[in-house]
């Protein structure tokens, strides 16, 4: 605290005196006061000039407020914002932790209707094709090679299927260059011991998206059933795959040359009597996706899925 004084007189003599802080006066020819570090509190400055008695002396009140931290209300205070903070912090974490459990909640379910579905039809028809072969091993030789050549091949189709279902649930393919690598892995092993042409063309964009392990699992399937139609019933001899990304999202584009289909006929949904089609509609309604499909008899197919930005 600084006060200035000023006296009419030529040599003056001040004495100032703080009540409950000094104890008596103290006299200086000084025209400043200088009251460093005052504690909070409330003084009464009193201060007079002895060398003009006819000057009247004066009083100053002056209070001293604590600082925040040591007023009664800042404990009080501090204690709530931090049991506000601290319970903020456990509901996240609780959040985290419920959404992490639901996720793995839905992988599981996931996994076991996948199991249901897919697995339990590939084994009943493994068991139907083993009676088939077993009743027809002596009388009918023919018969019985054609069950066994067709339980081989449902085999493999366990085999291929659940190493889909593995490497969709591995957390060491989570990025889409995974998603792009075993993609190309697919479509070399469908056509790379044939003459079709199968071509890859993947934008610079799309290695920067992120996909969540639901969409990147769908996104992959659709593409595995799209390109494996096409080695089944396409007959075509150029394969032309593009993953892009536009205003409209992530785009899969797969374009082949071959004998095409008739929308209209009964077996759209179903070329070659699968689920095939039916299958990719279906996973890209689970994902937010819109998939077209485009077919001319003789023109070959275009089919195409666009996942949003809030999907990918």
């Amino acid at each position: 605290m600084l006060i200035h004084f000023k006296s009419p007189g030529k040599l003056p003599v001040y004495a100032y005196g703080v009540r409950w802080l000094l104890a008596g006066t103290i006299t200086t020819h000084d025209s400043v006061l200088f009251l460093p570090n005052l504690p909070n509190g409330e003084f009464i400055i009193s201060i007079s000039d002895l060398a003009n008695p006819a000057v009247q002396s004066a009083r100053l009140r002056v209070i001293v407020e604590s600082p925040l931290w040591l007023r009664w209300w800042f404990l009080p205070l501090m204690f709530l914002f931090g049991l506000l903070f601290v319970s903020a912090a456990l509901y996240l974490l609780y959040l985290y932790r419920l959404r992490q459990f639901l996720q793995m909640q839905r992988v599981r379910d996931r996994i076991a209707r996948d199991l249901h579905d897919d697995m339990g039809s590939y084994l009943s028809s493994i068991s139907i094709m083993s009676q088939t072969a077993h009743r027809n091993a002596l009388r009918n030789p023919e018969k019985t090679q054609l069950a066994l050549a067709s339980i081989g091949q449902t085999a493999r189709q366990v085999i291929d299927r659940m190493g889909d279902m593995v490497w969709s649930i591995n957390p060491a393919h989570d990025s889409i260059n995974d998603v792009l690598t075993r993609m190309a892995d697919v479509g070399n092993s469908l056509f790379g011991t044939t003459d079709v042409v199968f071509n890859l063309s993947v934008a610079e964009a799309v290695r920067h998206v992120s996909l969540s392990a639901e969409v990147r699992r769908e996104f992959f399937l659709i593409y595995k059933e799209a390109v494996t139609n096409v080695a089944r019933y396409a007959q075509a001899s150029n394969v032309r795959v593009a993953v892009e990304v536009t205003g409209s999202g992530l785009v899969l584009t797969v374009q082949d040359n071959g004998c095409g289909f008739d929308p209209a006929q009964p077996d759209y949904k179903n070329p070659g009597g699968g689920n095939g089609l039916r299958n990719m509609q279906a996973r890209a309604k689970l994902i937010g996706g819109e998939l077209t499909i485009q077919s001319t008899a003789g023109q070959g197919t275009t089919v195409r899925l666009i996942v949003g930005q809030g999907g990918a």
